[in-house]
């Protein structure tokens, strides 16, 4: 009983050394903390370490991720450049109208993710600050169902 007391003693300490132990990390965070990246982004100054920055990063990008698929949907429904079909082949709903409203959306996500790359990137370097832009939903639901309408049936076209 005394081996199995002891062999679960050193799995533990196995586990706390090899799975718990965060020195690969800290050899990253010690990396990028004395290099210009760390420098320019004042990592020291802010206390700051990059493993946290990255963590930070990827949860604000899952979190912010649904724009790419949202926006490009709502402002599809504008009906874009699109030119309806003839009433007698469908008009808004007929199939090369809502061929070239898939065009759009797949352009239109494209732009989405250049603009908010863009945003993101300028605010990052120019400003310092750890803070993610992309383009505002509710102002582009206000265009896309009140003053256009689904599919170019509002008073103002595209």
């Amino acid at each position: 009983q005394s081996d199995e007391i002891f062999h679960k003693s050193q799995l533990n300490d196995l586990c706390v050394e090899y799975c718990c132990n965060m020195g690969f990390i800290d050899k990253i965070d010690d990396a990028v903390h004395g290099s210009f990246v760390g420098k320019y982004f004042e990592f020291e100054e802010r206390n700051a370490k990059f493993s946290v920055e990255f963590k930070g990063a990827l949860a604000t990008f899952m979190t912010m991720a649904y724009i790419l698929a949202v926006n490009p949907r709502i402002l599809a429904d504008s009906g874009g450049p699109c030119i309806p079909d003839p009433e007698s082949e469908g008009g808004i709903f007929g199939a090369n109208y809502s061929q070239c409203i898939e065009e759009v959306k797949r352009e239109l996500i494209t732009s989405t993710a250049v603009a908010s790359c863009l945003g993101c990137l300028l605010m990052g370097i120019a400003a310092n600050l750890p803070i993610a832009l992309a383009p505002g939903m509710g102002m582009n639901a206000y265009f896309a169902y009140s003053v256009v309408g689904f599919r170019g049936t509002g008073n103002i076209s595209y």
